[in-house]
Protein backbone atom coordinates (compact mmCIF):
# COMPACT_ATOMS: atom_id res chain seq x y z
CA UNK A 1 0.00 0.00 0.00
CA UNK A 2 1.22 3.48 -0.86
CA UNK A 3 0.36 6.95 0.34
CA UNK A 4 -0.48 9.01 -2.74
CA UNK A 5 -0.02 12.78 -2.93
CA UNK A 6 -1.27 14.50 -6.08
CA UNK A 7 -0.31 18.12 -6.80
CA UNK A 8 -2.82 19.77 -9.14
CA UNK A 9 -4.28 23.16 -9.94
CA UNK A 10 -6.29 23.22 -6.71
CA UNK A 11 -3.39 22.27 -4.45
CA UNK A 12 -2.58 18.83 -2.99
CA UNK A 13 -4.82 15.80 -2.62
CA UNK A 14 -3.89 12.87 -0.39
CA UNK A 15 -5.04 9.28 -0.48
CA UNK A 16 -3.86 5.69 -0.63
CA UNK A 17 -3.02 3.44 -3.55
CA UNK A 18 -2.78 -0.33 -3.76
CA UNK A 19 0.16 -1.87 -5.60
CA UNK A 20 -1.99 -2.40 -8.69
CA UNK A 21 -3.00 1.27 -8.81
CA UNK A 22 0.58 2.44 -8.23
CA UNK A 23 1.79 0.22 -11.05
CA UNK A 24 -0.96 1.56 -13.33
CA UNK A 25 0.18 5.13 -12.57
CA UNK A 26 3.79 4.25 -13.35
CA UNK A 27 2.86 2.54 -16.61
CA UNK A 28 0.69 5.49 -17.63
CA UNK A 29 3.54 7.90 -16.86
CA UNK A 30 5.95 5.79 -18.89
CA UNK A 31 3.58 5.71 -21.87
CA UNK A 32 3.22 9.52 -21.75
CA UNK A 33 6.93 10.14 -21.31
CA UNK A 34 6.49 11.82 -17.92
CA UNK A 35 9.52 12.28 -15.70
CA UNK A 36 9.55 9.70 -12.91
CA UNK A 37 12.11 8.58 -10.40
CA UNK A 38 12.25 5.70 -7.91
CA UNK A 39 12.95 6.74 -4.32
CA UNK A 40 15.08 5.12 -1.63
CA UNK A 41 11.98 4.59 0.54
CA UNK A 42 10.54 2.27 -2.12
CA UNK A 43 8.25 4.79 -3.75
CA UNK A 44 8.31 7.01 -6.82
CA UNK A 45 7.88 10.60 -7.93
CA UNK A 46 6.10 11.41 -11.20
CA UNK A 47 6.18 14.93 -12.70
CA UNK A 48 4.78 16.47 -15.82
CA UNK A 49 3.98 19.95 -17.10
CA UNK A 50 0.78 21.33 -18.48
CA UNK A 51 0.26 24.56 -20.36
CA UNK A 52 -2.46 26.87 -19.11
CA UNK A 53 -4.54 29.48 -20.88
CA UNK A 54 -1.62 31.89 -20.54
CA UNK A 55 2.03 31.31 -21.29
CA UNK A 56 2.61 29.93 -17.78
CA UNK A 57 3.63 26.29 -17.47
CA UNK A 58 2.06 24.42 -14.56
CA UNK A 59 3.93 21.58 -12.88
CA UNK A 60 1.87 18.59 -11.78
CA UNK A 61 3.10 15.64 -9.77
CA UNK A 62 2.20 12.39 -8.07
CA UNK A 63 4.29 11.14 -5.17
CA UNK A 64 3.95 7.54 -4.05
CA UNK A 65 5.36 6.66 -0.61
CA UNK A 66 5.04 3.13 0.76
CA UNK A 67 3.23 2.92 4.08
CA UNK A 68 6.17 0.79 5.23
CA UNK A 69 9.43 2.30 3.88
CA UNK A 70 11.88 -0.34 2.68
CA UNK A 71 14.58 0.90 5.08
CA UNK A 72 18.24 -0.04 4.82
CA UNK A 73 18.92 -2.51 2.03
CA UNK A 74 22.23 -3.97 3.12
CA UNK A 75 24.18 -6.46 1.07
CA UNK A 76 22.65 -9.54 2.72
CA UNK A 77 19.13 -8.24 2.19
CA UNK A 78 19.80 -7.34 -1.45
CA UNK A 79 21.27 -10.79 -2.06
CA UNK A 80 18.20 -12.50 -0.61
CA UNK A 81 15.80 -10.27 -2.56
CA UNK A 82 17.70 -10.99 -5.77
CA UNK A 83 17.41 -14.71 -5.04
CA UNK A 84 13.66 -14.42 -4.49
CA UNK A 85 13.30 -12.41 -7.69
CA UNK A 86 14.52 -15.40 -9.73
CA UNK A 87 10.97 -16.71 -9.46
CA UNK A 88 11.12 -20.07 -7.68
CA UNK A 89 10.56 -18.84 -4.12
CA UNK A 90 7.64 -20.22 -2.13
CA UNK A 91 6.36 -19.83 1.42
CA UNK A 92 6.38 -23.02 3.46
CA UNK A 93 4.90 -23.63 6.90
CA UNK A 94 6.50 -26.46 8.90
CA UNK A 95 5.79 -27.56 12.48
CA UNK A 96 9.00 -25.89 13.69
CA UNK A 97 9.48 -23.02 11.25
CA UNK A 98 8.03 -20.80 8.55
CA UNK A 99 10.42 -20.10 5.72
CA UNK A 100 10.84 -18.83 2.20
CA UNK A 101 12.08 -21.89 0.35
CA UNK A 102 13.89 -22.25 -2.97
CA UNK A 103 14.67 -25.21 -5.16
CA UNK A 104 18.16 -25.32 -3.63
CA UNK A 105 17.57 -24.26 -0.02
CA UNK A 106 15.68 -21.83 2.16
CA UNK A 107 15.98 -18.50 3.93
CA UNK A 108 16.35 -18.65 7.70
CA UNK A 109 13.07 -18.28 9.62
CA UNK A 110 14.24 -14.99 11.17
CA UNK A 111 15.11 -13.62 7.73
CA UNK A 112 11.76 -14.79 6.35
CA UNK A 113 9.93 -13.03 9.18
CA UNK A 114 12.00 -9.87 8.72
CA UNK A 115 11.28 -9.64 4.98
CA UNK A 116 7.57 -10.10 5.61
CA UNK A 117 7.45 -7.56 8.44
CA UNK A 118 9.21 -4.98 6.24
CA UNK A 119 6.71 -5.65 3.43
CA UNK A 120 9.53 -6.47 1.03
CA UNK A 121 7.83 -9.67 -0.13
CA UNK A 122 4.26 -10.76 -0.82
CA UNK A 123 2.81 -14.25 -0.83
CA UNK A 124 0.34 -15.27 -3.51
CA UNK A 125 -2.60 -17.61 -3.10
CA UNK A 126 -0.49 -20.46 -4.45
CA UNK A 127 2.26 -19.82 -1.91
CA UNK A 128 4.62 -18.26 -4.42
CA UNK A 129 6.71 -15.42 -3.06
CA UNK A 130 7.48 -12.28 -5.05
CA UNK A 131 9.08 -8.94 -4.32
CA UNK A 132 6.64 -6.14 -3.60
CA UNK A 133 6.61 -3.14 -5.90
CA UNK A 134 8.10 -1.02 -3.11
CA UNK A 135 10.98 -3.49 -2.70
CA UNK A 136 11.73 -3.37 -6.42
CA UNK A 137 11.58 0.43 -6.51
CA UNK A 138 13.79 0.66 -3.41
CA UNK A 139 16.36 -1.68 -4.96
CA UNK A 140 16.36 0.36 -8.16
CA UNK A 141 16.91 3.60 -6.25
CA UNK A 142 19.71 1.98 -4.23
CA UNK A 143 21.44 0.85 -7.42
CA UNK A 144 21.29 4.40 -8.80
CA UNK A 145 22.02 6.57 -5.77
CA UNK A 146 24.43 9.50 -5.99
CA UNK A 147 27.86 8.17 -5.11
CA UNK A 148 30.07 11.21 -5.50
CA UNK A 149 30.53 14.66 -6.93
CA UNK A 150 27.75 17.18 -6.78
CA UNK A 151 30.30 19.99 -6.99
CA UNK A 152 32.58 21.50 -9.64
CA UNK A 153 30.35 20.29 -12.47
CA UNK A 154 30.71 16.59 -11.65
CA UNK A 155 28.40 13.93 -10.20
CA UNK A 156 28.52 10.14 -10.16
CA UNK A 157 25.87 7.43 -9.86
CA UNK A 158 26.56 4.25 -7.91
CA UNK A 159 25.99 2.32 -11.16
CA UNK A 160 29.09 4.01 -12.65
CA UNK A 161 27.32 6.64 -14.73
CA UNK A 162 29.18 9.96 -14.60
CA UNK A 163 27.42 13.29 -15.12
CA UNK A 164 29.11 16.57 -15.93
CA UNK A 165 28.00 20.13 -16.51
CA UNK A 166 29.15 23.72 -16.19
CA UNK A 167 28.11 23.74 -12.49
CA UNK A 168 27.44 21.25 -9.75
CA UNK A 169 23.72 21.94 -10.07
CA UNK A 170 23.86 21.21 -13.80
CA UNK A 171 25.68 17.92 -13.17
CA UNK A 172 23.07 16.98 -10.56
CA UNK A 173 20.34 17.68 -13.13
CA UNK A 174 22.04 15.33 -15.62
CA UNK A 175 22.26 12.66 -12.93
CA UNK A 176 18.57 13.17 -12.13
CA UNK A 177 17.79 12.68 -15.81
CA UNK A 178 19.75 9.42 -15.75
CA UNK A 179 17.70 8.15 -12.80
CA UNK A 180 14.51 9.07 -14.63
CA UNK A 181 15.63 7.11 -17.69
CA UNK A 182 16.43 3.97 -15.69
CA UNK A 183 13.14 4.25 -13.79
CA UNK A 184 11.19 4.43 -17.05
CA UNK A 185 13.15 1.45 -18.37
CA UNK A 186 12.37 -0.47 -15.19
CA UNK A 187 8.64 0.21 -15.56
CA UNK A 188 8.74 -0.89 -19.21
CA UNK A 189 10.47 -4.12 -18.16
CA UNK A 190 7.79 -5.18 -15.65
CA UNK A 191 6.28 -8.36 -16.98
CA UNK A 192 2.60 -9.02 -17.55
CA UNK A 193 2.90 -11.96 -15.14
CA UNK A 194 4.14 -9.68 -12.35
CA UNK A 195 1.36 -7.21 -13.06
CA UNK A 196 -1.17 -10.04 -12.90
CA UNK A 197 0.26 -11.24 -9.59
CA UNK A 198 -0.17 -7.75 -8.14
CA UNK A 199 -3.70 -7.43 -9.50
CA UNK A 200 -4.65 -10.86 -8.11
CA UNK A 201 -3.45 -10.06 -4.57
CA UNK A 202 -6.22 -10.58 -2.02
Amino acid sequence: MFRETITHAGGDSNGTAKESHALMLLRLAASRGDAMEATRTGGARIRWTRGGHSSAIAVRSIVLDPETPVGDLDGATRFLLARINLGDARYEVHPDRRVIAFDDGEAAPVETARLRARRLVAIGGNGRVRLTLSARLGLLAHEHRQAGGGTDGFAMCSCGFTASGPTGEAADAVLCGHRQVVTAAFVDSISAAYGAAIADRR
